[in-house]
């Protein structure tokens, strides 16, 4: 399998796959959407504020401090800094359906934050490039021509779709969803291998900075969401925790060229997704203890 991932080709042909998948579930999950519940969550911008200040000033931070401290490798390093100004990510509405949480503020914030990234992820990058010994740099235009047509557009096309069409957006959903359980099923299966070796190439120190950033940066999330919701917090939670994939690898790409860092990349997401998911079981045996449920 290795061999076949570093067969341009064969890559070619994943890359096209992975960048239909994800603004097609990001379009399906939109597609139950309607403009009036975009409305009701605009009426509550302290939410947003709230998002902003943890998803773009706390988590940089917080990240920066941990791969000081710990001393992460730099090919790591450098990722969980990127990743971390990057928030804006098409896994925050599947993160927010499967989680049990807001999916219409988790689009929302997911919009805002990709409007804002121009701004300040090369903001970051240059703070970053200054604590560091790392050359990281992006421009506003290139990141945003990236990252809106896997986010804004099908987020919109979505709801768009569910307002005048209401009829077809029911027969396009099962379908869709099958692609999406394929697509799915065909990545997990082709990258899972690749990125279970490159786990084994991490030290303690990075498996310890995943671990701590993740959890910190969800905490921070659902906590700072404070006022809001059990669902808000989670939608919350798990924005701020996620960074854009795109935009991850343009940064890398543009400041490292001849770098590759995608097998490094992969098992970062893999063991990004493992303690989202213990924290997830924590609170639903917490929820459960107390006689309660996430609906």
């Amino acid at each position: 399998m290795n061999s076949l991932l570093h067969n341009e080709m064969f890559t070619g042909v994943i890359a096209i796959l992975v960048h239909i998948t994800f603004p097609v579930i990001v379009f399906v999950i939109a597609s139950n959407m309607k403009f009036n519940d975009i409305n009701r969550e605009i009426r509550r911008p302290w939410l947003l504020l709230k998002t902003f200040i943890v998803a773009c000033i706390m988590i940089p931070l917080i990240t920066a401090g941990v791969v000081k401290i710990l001393d992460v490798p730099l090919l790591l390093g450098g990722l969980l800094l990127i990743a971390s100004v990057t928030a804006g990510d098409p896994f925050d509405v599947v993160e927010a359906k499967g989680k049990k949480g807001n999916i219409t503020l988790s689009s929302i914030t997911m919009l805002f934050l990709v409007l804002v990234m121009p701004f300040t992820v090369p903001f970051w990058l240059w703070i970053f490039s200054q604590w560091f010994p790392l050359r990281l740099s992006v421009s506003p235009w290139p990141l945003f021509a990236t990252v809106a047509p896997l986010t804004i557009a099908p987020l919109l096309a979505g709801i768009i779709l569910n307002e005048l069409l209401p009829s077809l957006t029911k027969i396009l959903r099962p379908a869709l969803e099958w692609f999406i359980k394929i697509a799915l099923g065909i990545q997990i299966l082709i990258f899972i291998v690749p990125a279970m070796e490159a786990m084994f190439t991490f030290n303690i120190a990075s498996f310890a900075a995943i671990f701590i950033v993740t959890t910190l940066s969800l905490f921070a999330g659902f906590y700072t969401g404070g006022g809001a919701n059990r669902k808000d917090r989670i939608s919350i939670a798990t924005t701020s925790a996620l960074g854009n994939l795109a935009a991850i690898i343009l940064v890398a790409h543009l400041s490292y060229p001849k770098v590759h860092v995608w097998f490094t990349l992969l098992a970062y997401v893999v063991l990004r997704w493992l303690v989202f998911m213990l924290w997830y079981l924590f609170l639903r045996v917490r929820l459960h203890l107390r006689g309660e449920k996430l609906e």
